[in-house]
């Protein structure tokens, strides 16, 4: 893993600072792509290592370390979603994953900790349970949860991730020690971006904008495959109005909403800053395209195109047809020029 950047370091060394007195559910809650698994899992790393280092970070090195590295510690383990479970490389066994995976964490993996909960340390330590993203858990989920939570064994942690909070149960955030992740100030995420990606300022920069400054996304975003697929969509967007629908859909179909549905959304929240005579947030690079979109829409449509797009986002996690979604997204995208196009 990369060296830990400041704005993660300081929060882990507080926590470290009083871990005589660490409480036993803690709640790393923040937007997305910050950091909040990487903070929480070398919290797990601090209190599983065999030989901690003075100020308390995990070394890195020992068998403890070498075994969370490889998600393989007797003493710790990891609960998402089966959808986001990795799948077997090929000459490995095959995936423990189950044949119909889920975006939900269920009660049933969480009733499977009850054995590695009740029983003894194997090495004599703590133990640490990590949760991501916590708002997964279904309701029966967070119940079953929840009376763990009510009366810890000693010694064990319970870390959630949450990018979404507030769909935590109140019961369950009520019963955790919040330990808020925000994003970093901009100019520290801009310098870990460009030093992690190798990029330039310019790239690094519409890349973190598109991101909300979140410095993690950014760099996963900067990845080459990432990199061009944003760009694919970002021009997709650009020249619909001039392109075929049938040809736009396709471009849109050899990706699944999930990838392309956030991308048109921060799309529009910016024709509508441009039409509002403001600076677009995510595209600053585009400019001058959104600008000139912007003079041909009609406003009130694109506000309503933009709530379907919200709708939509708490959607794309279920099965849905992806041609389906496709061409009516962009039927309703290009229904926002259409007023404009007619009068012409």
């Amino acid at each position: 893993m990369n060296h830990m950047p400041s704005w993660l370091a300081r929060p882990l060394r507080s926590l470290l600072a009083s871990r005589a007195a660490l409480h036993h559910a803690l709640l790393f809650s923040g937007p997305e792509g910050v950091g909040k698994e990487w903070l929480a899992r070398s919290l797990a790393a601090a209190l599983l290592c065999d030989q901690p280092r003075e100020d308390g970070f995990a070394c890195g090195q020992c068998a403890a370390c070498r075994w969370l590295s490889q998600d393989s510690h007797p003493d710790f383990r990891g609960v998402r979603p089966s959808a986001d479970e990795p799948m077997a490389e090929e000459g490995e066994a095959p995936s423990t994953r189950p044949a119909k995976v889920s975006r939900d964490i269920r009660i049933e993996q969480i009733r499977g900790l009850a054995g590695f909960v009740e029983v003894a340390s194997h090495r004599g330590g703590a133990k640490v349970i990590l949760i991501t993203p916590a708002e997964a858990m279904n309701s029966a989920a967070a119940n079953a949860l929840l009376k763990t939570l009510e009366e810890p064994p000693p010694n064990t942690y319970f870390l959630l991730v949450s990018s979404r909070s507030s769909r935590l149960p109140a019961t369950v955030r009520s019963r955790c020690r919040q330990v808020p992740v925000p994003i970093p100030p901009h100019a520290e995420a801009l310098a870990w971006v460009m030093a992690q990606s190798r990029a330039e300022e310019e790239r690094a920069l519409q890349w973190l904008a598109f991101c909300g400054g979140a410095p993690r996304r950014a760099l996963d975003l900067g990845s080459s495959d990432q990199a061009v697929l944003h760009r694919d969509l970002v021009e997709t967007f650009a020249h619909c109005e001039h392109e075929s629908l049938v040809s736009s859909t396709d471009r849109l179909n050899a990706n699944e909403p999930r990838v392309w549905v956030p991308v048109l959304h921060a799309w529009c929240v910016d024709l509508s800053r441009c039409a509002a005579s403001a600076a677009p947030r995510y595209f600053p690079s585009e400019a001058a395209r959104l600008e000139s979109l912007a003079t041909r829409l009609d406003i009130k449509a694109l506000l309503a195109f933009e709530q379907w797009l919200q709708q939509l986002q708490r959607l794309i996690s279920h099965p849905l047809n992806p041609r389906l979604v496709a061409d009516d997204a962009l039927s309703r995208y290009l229904a926002v020029f259409e007023p404009r196009r007619q009068a012409a």
